[in-house]
């Protein structure tokens, strides 16, 4: 890999797929235009709320799941523009039930015009050129209004429905970090970018859990809330130890506190093991994961060793007395 900061990225296939975002199908009333992006953005909540704990600074929570017009190109951008006026603002892909975007009423193919009334970016404006970084950072940027907004408390949206325009109130909750995204794409890859969690299809088809999938993005999330990429750049700008050391100390960090962070959401760790089996079987583990990765046996005795930890704490909680 070029640089440090893009060696914390966890490849189980290398390949020259390009990350691409389909046209929605016809959206499902209140709960998501895809329903595989929905589950990813459930379970990504739910880490990030039940681990408020263990997370050094809090985020504002909202289970909304948003999408942008920078994200489609050719048909599908022409048939998000015709099917769900994508061109107006961002639109919402998708809610997590029982979420303050739920609880507020916000829908998926509602649209964001604005946000205690300042309005969202003009997403015509935005750049679509995949060649460099520009698009993707255009769509953080907008999406880092909302955000800013709902650290000061809670926000008035202007909200395109079917025609009409609404104001809704979003009221966030305190919990981790947590954006997660859902790319479609034939590599089996999942990675932390610092700020975003990003797991393709290929992978997501490749686990058979919720509890595999909890176990997957809590190690992407652990990264972004124990500032990695970050950390991996300074320590290599300052020549503090050697390259491949540090990326396997931050790899065992982030194994550590995803582990953590499923469990206290009420995923079992069980199935970590067995998933690891597989995937390092499946995909090649003697590639890039032996290089910046624990390898397999040292990974399940990290495995082993938290499970343990994690239910010696369960069991010494008193439990309450029935009344």
């Amino acid at each position: 890999m070029a640089n440090a900061a893009a060696q914390l990225r966890f490849l189980l296939l290398l390949g020259c797929a390009s990350l691409t975002i389909a046209a929605s199908p016809p959206a499902v009333p209140g709960t998501a235009l895809r329903t595989e992006d929905q589950r990813v953005a459930i379970i990504g909540y739910r880490l990030a709320l039940a681990g408020r704990a263990q997370c050094p600074e809090s985020y504002p929570l909202t289970g909304l799941l948003l999408h942008h017009l920078s994200e489609y190109d050719g048909q599908g951008r022409a048939a998000e523009i015709a099917n769900h006026a994508l061109d107006k603002g961002p639109g919402v892909l998708a809610t997590v039930p029982d979420s303050p975007a739920a609880q507020a009423g916000l829908l998926a193919s509602d649209i964001l015009l604005d946000v205690n009334g300042r309005p969202f970016p003009d997403p015509r404006q935005l750049p679509t050129d995949r060649k460099n970084r520009q698009w993707r950072a255009a769509i953080e940027a907008t999406e880092a209004v909302l955000e800013a907004a709902l650290r000061r408390g809670p926000a008035a949206l202007g909200v395109l429905r079917a025609g009409q325009v609404l104001t809704i109130r979003l009221d966030p909750r305190p919990g981790c970090p947590a954006r997660v995204r859902l790319a479609r794409s034939s590599q089996a890859n999942a990675f932390a970018t610092g700020s975003y969690v990003v797991m393709t299809t290929r992978l997501l088809g490749a686990l058979r859990s919720d509890d595999e999938l909890a176990i997957i993005i809590g190690h992407e999330l652990a990264h972004n809330i124990l500032h990695h990429e970050e950390r991996i750049e300074q320590q290599a700008h300052s020549g503090s130890g050697g390259k491949a050391a540090r990326i396997r100390a931050a790899e065992e960090e982030a194994d550590r506190l995803g582990l953590r962070l499923a469990a206290a959401a009420g995923y079992d760790l069980h199935a970590a093991i067995p998933m690891w089996r597989r995937l390092y079987g499946q995909f090649g583990g003697g590639l890039y994961l032996v290089r910046t990765h624990p390898g397999l046996g040292a990974r399940e005795k990290l495995i082993e060793e938290v499970i343990t930890q994690v239910e010696s704490e369960k069991a010494s909680v008193p439990r309450s007395l029935p009344n």
